[in-house]
């Protein structure tokens, strides 16, 4: 889904971008119609993958022509939300783009531009939350935590791991302590269903949610950041 955004916003009208992986309603990324969706492709469909580990967890992929944007990504793909990394993938994509449509590459070009201006502009708004204390129990939004500037305190890992089961012994004491010290409890969908479901009945927690297919990254990266400030710092209107 994360190329799924970078390609629909650098391709804008230009081109019509089908994501072959969706996140469902729990957050969680699944296969498109059960992989019907690729049964719907003209033979003739480019496809973009991240690499060849990405393309082979979709089965039936290795009968299109399928564009690898590198041939093993260098870091983690948790990482594809970090503002540092995402400007280089979004390159690839616009190289990708510019092979198969040559014409339309100043056009490309032009969107590339205004993506990495509107992330910057987001990634400004972050600061926001500047030195603003966060408890960090997400699955991979910490980085976004992190650059935003935010003081960040983590669970001892052997607790974590065993909320993440569904052993919540110690788990409300800790929150309360969290809650009393007035830390939010940053939470998103790459933690466990159950442990989910438990923080999003907290009041001090705040729920880091998945981009809509409909909405381009910096806009969604802005109003979480602007989100989180209301949350922990900001005065409700009188």
């Amino acid at each position: 889904m994360w190329l799924t955004l970078l390609t629909s916003f650098i391709g804008g009208q230009e081109v019509n971008v089908i994501p072959i992986k969706i996140w469902n309603s729990n957050g969680d990324l699944v296969i498109a119609e059960k992989g019907k969706i690729l049964r719907k492709l003209p033979s003739d469909v480019k496809i973009i993958a991240l690499d060849k580990n990405d393309a082979d967890t979709i089965k039936g992929l290795e009968d299109f022509n399928v564009c690898y944007l590198y041939s093993s990504f260098p870091v983690e793909k948790s990482l594809l939300i970090d503002p540092s990394v995402i400007p280089f993938v979004a390159q690839r994509i616009l190289t990708a783009l510019s092979e198969w449509d040559t014409q339309n590459y100043p056009y490309y070009q032009r969107r590339l531009a205004e993506f990495q201006a509107r992330l910057s502009g987001a990634s400004l708004a972050g600061q926001v939350l500047k030195d603003v204390a966060v408890c960090d129990m997400s699955g991979s939004c910490g980085i976004l935590l992190k650059a935003a500037g935010c003081k960040i305190e983590v669970p001892e890992s052997e607790s974590l791991e065993k909320w993440k089961k569904g052993n919540f012994a110690g788990l409300r004491d800790y929150l309360d302590d969290m809650k009393a010290k007035n830390i939010t409890i940053v939470f998103d969908d790459d933690i466990p269903p159950v442990l989910r479901k438990y923080l999003s009945g907290r009041s001090e927690a705040f729920h880091w949610k998945r981009p809509a297919p409909e909405v381009d990254y910096p806009t969604f990266l802005n109003e979480q950041y602007i989100s989180l400030w209301q949350k922990t710092i900001a005065k409700p209107l009188t």
